[in-house]
């Protein structure tokens, strides 16, 4: 009895032993930065590396939520401003200091919707699916889907005007709410609204949001400096050295 116990109690240490979940690389954004992934299936928990800096941060703990990789094109020379997607990205993790700091990136949508999703219903938002590249360059996010839409993130600065003490932005839009909303179009209109964006409430941060450039005009954000003159098309990346698609071993660690 005493000898099966002593067996037993063998394997159980060696069975423990293998519990601990296998680590791969996931990507390399070059020689010094990487996103780590510690998971079963290509599941689990995420890290971001920066050897040089000696910065290591977890991003996903793995304990309510598993990180899942973006299964297609991602190309991201940016250092200042990190952008990872997931699988099904309705949101960002997203980093404006080189990694130090970490948050998320929303959509942030006009009204109208424009994405066609699995269900036949249209969204204002792609599914993960839909999303056929995502570039990230000068510190600025690029979003392509597959019926062409374009998605970016703002010029990488705020607006000086709303800096404490700034003078705030006055703008105006066009109000045609009855319009809208009432059975009875014939006799309704819109008029014009003077309005005014304070310091104290400036409105989505840089990098914070993604967005269609053809919606900023419906959207208070539109007013401000780095959400003007933005391009119609994604800037060309040259000399990138980084992987241009996350990897994994969905058999790693069995």
């Amino acid at each position: 009895m005493r000898k099966y116990i002593f067996i037993l109690s063998l394997l159980l240490v060696a069975c423990s032993g293998t519990n601990k979940p296998p680590s791969q690389v996931v990507y390399r954004y070059d020689d010094h930065r990487y996103l780590e992934l510690i998971g079963y299936y290509c599941e689990g928990a995420l890290w971001y590396h920066d050897t040089q800096k000696n910065i290591h941060k977890e991003l996903i703990d793995d304990k309510f939520v598993s990180f899942r990789i973006f299964t297609h094109t991602y190309i991201h020379p940016s250092e200042k401003y990190i952008f990872i997607p997931g699988w099904e990205p309705t949101a960002y993790l997203m980093s404006k200091d080189h990694g130090e700091t970490w948050g998320v990136a929303n959509y942030m949508s006009a009204s109208g919707t424009v994405e066609l999703d699995s269900e036949g219903i249209n969204r204002d938002r792609p599914e993960g699916k839909e999303i056929k590249r995502i570039v990230v360059v000068n510190d600025q996010a690029f979003i392509t889907t597959s019926q062409g839409h374009l998605y970016m993130s703002s010029y990488p600065f705020e607006d000086p005007r709303l800096k404490p003490g700034g003078p705030g932005i006055d703008f105006t839009w066009f109000d045609d709410t009855y319009y809208l909303y009432s059975a009875n179009k014939n006799n309704l209109k819109g008029e014009y609204v003077k309005s005014h964006i304070r310091p104290e409430s400036p409105g989505s941060a840089w990098g914070t949001v993604v967005f269609m450039k053809q919606s900023l005009g419906n959207l208070v954000d539109g007013n401000k400096a780095n959400f003007q003159n933005l391009p119609d098309k994604e800037p060309e990346v040259k000399n990138y050295k980084g992987w241009d698609h996350m990897q994994c071993n969905i058999r790693a660690g069995l």
